[in-house]
């Protein structure tokens, strides 16, 4: 189960609403549904925490926590 995607999909939600969880789907090609199901693999989550830290307007790493 895919941990950090599932965390990045919470914060980004909780930060910018259902707009900003549309435009992860839309910068990550990966929908919630499916993200949940992935692994975390080093590379899709640099995708995603790069993705979510354009939407957000700064570094989602702050908002994520201890790693």
């Amino acid at each position: 189960m895919a941990e950090k995607l599932e965390m990045i999909y919470r914060v980004v939600e909780e930060k910018a609403g259902f707009k900003g969880r549309m435009r992860l789907v839309v910068k990550t090609g990966v929908p919630r549904s499916v993200a949940s199901s992935m692994t975390d693999d080093p590379m899709i989550v640099e995708k995603f925490k790069t993705a979510a830290s354009e939407i957000l307007g700064h570094d989602i790493n702050l908002l994520l926590g201890p790693r």
